[in-house]
């Protein structure tokens, strides 16, 4: 492959921002990246930068990703037994059997909806 800049001569690589071949006299190593000379060195220091912080905090980005699925599973459990506490008052008053069935049946629906969606997380966080 030839250089982009220069297309008699072979490239010794690409820029790690565009992509570019490159032949050394373009090519400016970075330590763990090639950048165009002038042209792409800013870019490619940013690049390596956020390579080397995500590498860094991977693992507490998983536990974060932990610790959110069991909160939700938390608040979703909250919510069924709120929604069938809600339920059950209903059905014993009558005078007030809409409102509060309603509001119950709700909470139930959104309790439901998160704990389904707290498995398609976990299953998804398995499967990766």
């Amino acid at each position: 492959m030839s250089c982009f800049y220069h297309h008699d001569r072979d490239s010794v690589g690409g820029c790690k921002s565009c992509g570019k071949s490159l032949c050394p006299e373009c090519a400016v190593d970075l330590g763990k990246g090639l950048a165009c000379r002038g042209h792409c060195e800013d870019d490619v220091r940013a690049l390596i930068t956020l390579i080397d912080r995500n590498v860094k905090f991977s693992p507490q980005t998983a536990r974060i990703l932990e610790s959110s699925r069991k909160i939700r599973s938390s608040a979703a459990t909250f919510n069924l037994m709120t929604g069938a506490i809600f339920v059950a008052w209903g059905l014993s008053d009558t005078e007030r059997f809409s409102f509060i069935i309603i509001l119950g049946v709700c909470f139930l629906a959104y309790g439901t909806f998160g704990i389904f969606q707290a498995r398609r997380l976990a299953k998804e966080r398995q499967e990766t």
